[in-house]
């Protein structure tokens, strides 16, 4: 089978997927852009990468703003006719496409229709409820009526998908209230590259470089949008004493909240680190934190967490019980869940895990245990090569030609999540 893994967001698990169906003999294009801010997975080709996979940079040119609508949309366009050209090039039998906005999303779609290309919608977000959200944010009521445009397209896309694949139940609900029939629907909760994410020593070169060897260190590592609360994680910060650090590794929206508030002893700030640093980066952490708005916890899921667990140490999780994130972490045993609208609930659950040596390495090995169960990408490899399989069209189907791994020269080094 030759197929195109899109990835809006170049997050590592989705390469590791794309290394592992070209390992299984598929013909594998993997596509990300490049100038779009945020944590990155392994995007550089390898000794060990299959001569049938190929990784394409896609460049995301033309002033391209995150909070700047018009700009945004206009930048989109650019990119998806780029996209397309890929997907007229390349002779595939299906494309995969997530963490996409649903602008390009459905044009993708739409061409693929026309060219007779498989097309699956990897549900990563409810991007319609995300931006209404946003909005809410920015003007009030009247997002709803600004973000309805945005929920017809999105109902558009998964009503016309060949196939969608969610990362939670509840996303296969929405999608069942739209009329997708649920033969269409594959639930594969999210997943980290295991391998990559090793497990190393609290005191390492990177904890000595930051001068955190003798704090107890609280870390956050990824996206901090608006919806994860960079408010909730100053205010940690807040309570924290001269004994104890919280890094945040983040840029973006959240880092300059953070950023505008008076300066603490006990919260530092660093940029995206290279992804070769990133594990012993959450080797240094004696917890590790994720927080998560509780208007978002129907739209979002913060994968973020996996990441965590394969890193073996305990999380603190501020987020709502009906969240995802919320049922991975109490189902693993690996650290303890605070309600984001409380946040002395997550002072005390800070102050209890860093009390706790005995609780932090029990929480922190169920972590690593539950990843290595989970985790197992032989296994999660099969379950989209049989949903890609059914996805492309009959007709579609071409005999496999040579191919090598190669890699845009725009591509820059990636960072982590």
């Amino acid at each position: 089978m030759r197929c195109l893994i899109h990835d809006f967001a170049g997050h590592p698990f989705q390469i590791q997927l794309s290394r592992e169906l070209a390992r299984r003999g598929h013909y594998v294009t993997h596509v990300y852009p490049i100038g779009l801010d945020g944590p990155k997975g392994r995007l550089q080709p390898s000794q060990s990468d299959s001569g049938r996979l190929e990784i394409r940079g896609v460049p995301l040119s033309g002033g391209f703003r995150k909070y700047s609508p018009l700009r945004r949309l206009a930048a989109h366009r650019r990119y998806t006719r780029a996209i397309q050209r890929i997907v007229a090039g390349g002779r595939f039998d299906v494309v995969i496409s997530g963490n996409t906005p649903i602008d390009v999303q459905a044009e993708l779609l739409l061409y693929c229709r026309r060219n007779q290309v498989g097309f699956v919608h990897w549900v990563q977000d409810v991007y319609c409820r995300a931006l209404e959200f946003f909005l809410r944010r920015r003007i009030g009521r009247a997002a709803a009526m600004l973000s309805f445009p945005f929920y017809k397209l999105e109902r558009l896309v998964a009503t016309r998908a060949d196939a969608a694949i969610v990362i939670a139940p509840a996303f296969a609900d929405i999608l069942a209230g739209w009329g997708v029939p649920q033969e269409r629907v594959s639930v594969i909760e999210n997943w980290a590259p295991l391998d990559e994410i090793q497990l190393l020593p609290r005191l390492n070169e990177w904890s000595a470089a930051h001068r955190l060897d003798d704090k107890t260190v609280f870390l956050y590592s990824g996206t901090l949008g608006m919806k994860h609360r960079p408010d909730l994680i100053y205010r940690l910060a807040q309570s924290l004493d001269s004994s104890c650090r919280l890094i945040v590794i983040t840029e973006g929206i959240g880092r300059d909240y953070l950023e505008s508030k008076p300066a603490l002893e006990t919260l530092q700030l660093l940029d995206f680190q290279p992804y070769d640093c990133l594990p012993l980066a959450l080797a240094s952490a004696d917890v590790l934190v994720t927080t998560l708005e509780s208007d978002a916890a129907q739209f979002a899921v913060p994968s973020k967490i996996l990441t965590y667990l394969c890193a073996g140490r305990p999380l603190l999780l501020a987020a709502p019980k009906i969240n995802l994130a919320a049922s991975v972490v109490e189902r693993s045993a690996s650290g303890l869940v605070v309600d984001p609208d409380r946040p002395d609930e997550c002072v005390a659950g800070a102050r209890r895990l860093a009390a706790d040596a005995g609780l932090r390495a029990s929480l922190g090995a169920n972590a690593r245990r539950y990843a290595e169960r989970e985790f197992d990408i032989s296994a999660i490899a099969a379950r989209f090569e049989d949903i890609l399989a059914k996805a492309s069209p009959p007709t579609r189907f071409t005999a496999p030609r040579p191919s090598v791994a190669v890699v845009d020269p725009l591509v820059q080094p990636g960072t982590e999540i």
